[in-house]
């Protein structure tokens, strides 16, 4: 038993300033409360682990990868201008919308930014016609 002992502290002497920076680290852990999250972090890693198979975590790697894609397109110039102006619109709807026929179709087609909006949206099914044919 003395034999492990010494082996022991001479280790600890030997890697005092490394076992004094992981202290540290651990302290500073505990401190700000990440110690908590990599502990919950750690166990959703083991539970995902454990009831994953090779083929749904194959999945998920390209779900993420098409995500990346799909973020990338999102945030160009003119989606997050899209995005914001959708956004300011609807900010901007201060009452419920009311149900509307032809005849109101009819005069809402008289408006600028209807007719705007809607040569936007025509546009839009312009693109997204031609990007499904491409895809089939």
């Amino acid at each position: 038993m003395e034999d492990r002992t010494e082996k022991l502290v001479e280790k600890l002497v030997e890697n005092q300033d490394a076992i004094e920076r992981l202290i540290d680290k651990i302290i500073m852990l505990e401190k700000t409360g990440a110690i908590d999250t990599l502990a919950d972090l750690a166990s959703f890693v083991k539970v995902a682990e454990d009831t994953l198979s090779d083929e749904i975590i194959k999945k998920n790697a390209e779900l993420v990868a098409n995500l990346g894609l799909i973020s990338a397109k999102f945030t160009s110039d003119n989606a997050l201008r899209l995005i914001d102006a959708v956004g300011d619109a609807i900010c901007r709807c201060d009452k419920e919308p009311e149900p509307v026929g032809v005849t109101g179709l009819l005069k809402a087609l008289n408006d600028p930014d209807v007719k705007y909006a809607l040569g936007f949206l025509i546009n839009v099914a312009k693109a997204l016609g031609k990007a499904l044919r491409e895809r089939a």
